[in-house]
């Protein structure tokens, strides 16, 4: 998942997009390039895969900062709260989405959230990038902001009825990403080895990791 969250924000960063169009052109034309630095990405979701993207977006020299419901202390990351939303999204100039899908965070990536983000970034308009639910975006909101400018980018690996309509405007936006749900593809014999290590955890009489809370609901 993180790897697939540094592609995305890097494929943004570096203009990607815009140097495949100038290839296709067979036009041989630098663009003005800011740094990794000059970005500040905003994590949702700050559990073991938002911390991991988080260092090592950092690691690559991104600006990063965490949201989540209830606030959470992780050395070199600026958090925010529930109550802190709408200042660290005044702050982000890349969103990244790895909520869990709850009550609370079902359409959570709308319009009016878009239109809190930062504006001041070096390209001008945020990016949104999803690995999280698709239940938990707008899908028509996403299309209105990429279509005013709101949103500068997307990159989607998740949506709100999946396998993606081949008829969804999507597949074909110039800056929009699409993959199908593989950002955290999973290797079965990486899960065969976490099942046996949990078997011998609990025959141990260890507790189990990366338990589902039923009532929060992730």
């Amino acid at each position: 998942m993180s790897e697939w969250v540094m592609m995305q924000c890097l494929l943004h960063l570096r203009q990607h997009r815009a140097y495949e169009a100038l290839a296709k052109k067979h036009e041989w034309r630098d663009l003005s390039q800011p740094e990794a630095a000059d970005v500040t990405v905003g994590i949702m979701g700050m559990g073991v895969l938002g911390q991991d993207a988080a260092r090592k977006l950092a690691a690559m020299g991104f600006k990063v900062i965490g949201w989540s419901r209830s606030k959470r202390v992780i050395e070199g990351v600026e958090t925010y709260d529930a109550a802190g939303l709408d200042a660290f999204l005044g702050r982000t100039d890349f969103l990244v989405g790895l909520l869990p899908l709850t009550p609370d965070t079902r359409g959570i990536f709308n319009a009016a959230l878009f239109a809190k983000l930062s504006r001041n970034g070096p390209f001008g308009a945020p990016v949104f990038i999803n690995a999280g639910r698709g239940g938990s975006q707008v899908e028509a909101d996403i299309l209105e902001c990429l279509d005013s400018g709101v949103l500068g980018g997307a990159s989607l690996d998740v949506f709100e009825r999946e396998p993606l309509s081949p008829e969804s405007r999507f597949w074909d936006m110039p800056n929009v990403y699409v993959t199908p749900h593989v950002a955290a593809s999973s290797d079965v014999r990486a899960l065969f080895v976490h099942v046996e290590h949990q078997i011998a955890r609990f025959e141990s009489g260890l507790p189990l990791e990366h338990v589902v809370d039923k009532v929060a609901g992730y």
